[in-house]
């Protein structure tokens, strides 16, 4: 499956990144790295945004 651009998230020193979500497998990415699964936009959203800040997959 393709991953789409659903949103961006930032880092606490300020780096923006872009999130992709896999809505087939449901891999989150920040930037190309792996954030961990979700079955949902929203969830794909806060997990990357955990991922960023705090560099752990959730």
């Amino acid at each position: 499956m393709a991953k789409d651009k659903i949103g961006e998230v930032k880092t606490p020193s300020g780096s923006t990144y872009y999130v992709y979500w896999d809505k087939g497998s449901g891999e989150v990415y920040v930037g190309s790295e792996s954030a961990g699964k979700a079955d949902s936009k929203s969830e794909a959203l806060r997990k990357a945004d955990y991922y960023a800040t705090t560099l752990r997959r959730s």
